[in-house]
């Protein structure tokens, strides 16, 4: 009913999960991954709790190996549950129950492990760990291609629902919720897959307008410019991450740029000209001595 890839990429030691299934909301309960711990998928008559246990425990010191068996031996329904989980220094672990539902299998690698049951043929595994190991880029573009990879040999005999895709960092912070790159899930969709990639490219660019705003706290103006443009070069047009352009186009003295861009954003949507006003006057939007949100509506095309 699902296939599944959980991975650490090598070069940058960020840690991933990614899964597609004909189940509703698979992200709520299957991908589970903790910045410098590791991450997990539990699937095939989920069991949600192996998620946190495994990362409780790697977090502890145990082996990617021993924390999924002493999770399993605990687990009287072991024998209907897969699972497969990678630790923060690459170690992989996973199993298949027997009771498990044919096409079933896992595959492992270097940093990584695929598992899938109820596959509509075989090499499903297979196929997804071919796509991760030859596919260049972030790990997030990486288990995407796993995912297309696994479709394009049948994926789930029932069809396609729902998809998920988690990216942490590789270094471990001091709260499980920290260090979360990608977060993305899609619960009920006729084309999981594609909608998933959409909302990954979404979150690289939050992602970038994030970089950019701490940037431009720290009075990096110039950085605040590129990481706001490389979102918005992924997302044209985005109100939220023009709030993040505008601050540092004006940061570098572009005032008729940031003038133009304020004003189409107002046509866009009235009401942004309050949420404007309100982070100038409380200072989240530094503005040079004499300049205004009044002149920059009012200054000339």
């Amino acid at each position: 009913m699902t296939y599944s890839i959980v991975a650490r990429d090598t070069a940058t030691g960020q840690l991933g999960v990614a899964a597609q299934s004909c189940y509703f909301a698979l992200g709520s309960v299957l991908p589970w991954a903790r910045a410098g711990v590791g991450a997990v998928a539990t699937q095939s008559m989920v069991d949600p709790g192996y998620g946190p246990r495994c990362l409780d425990l790697l977090a502890d010191g145990v082996a990617a190996a021993d924390a999924l068996a002493r999770v399993r031996e605990a687990d009287e329904g072991r024998d209907v549950r897969q699972v497969g989980l990678v630790s923060a220094a690459g170690e992989v672990a996973s199993f298949t129950g027997s009771l498990c539902i044919d096409h079933v299998g896992h595959a492992a690698g270097d940093g990584y492990s695929a598992q899938a049951n109820m596959m509509a043929g075989d090499g499903v595994c297979e196929a997804m760990a071919a796509a991760f190991e030859t596919t260049a880029g972030s790990v997030a573009t990486r288990l995407l291609a796993a995912l297309v990879a696994a479709q394009s040999r049948g994926g789930d005999a029932r069809g396609q629902m729902s998809a998920a895709l988690i990216v942490v960092e590789g270094r471990r912070h001091e709260h499980p919720w920290q260090g979360v790159l990608t977060d993305v899930r899609v619960d009920h969709h006729e084309d999981p897959l594609g909608e998933l990639a959409r909302l990954v490219r979404v979150a690289e660019a939050y992602h970038l307008c994030d970089v950019a705003e701490e940037a431009l706290v720290q009075g990096d103006v110039s950085g605040a410019l590129a990481g706001s443009d490389a979102g918005l070069a992924l997302l044209p047009g985005e109100g939220n991450l023009l709030l993040s352009h505008i601050g540092a186009l004006i940061g570098v003295g572009r005032i008729d740029e940031a003038s133009a861009e304020v004003r189409a954003l107002v046509a866009s949507r009235p009401s942004w000209e309050g949420v404007l006003r309100a982070l100038i006057d409380r200072g989240f939007v530094p503005m040079p001595e004499g300049l205004t949100l009044d002149l920059l509506l009012a200054r000339p095309a």
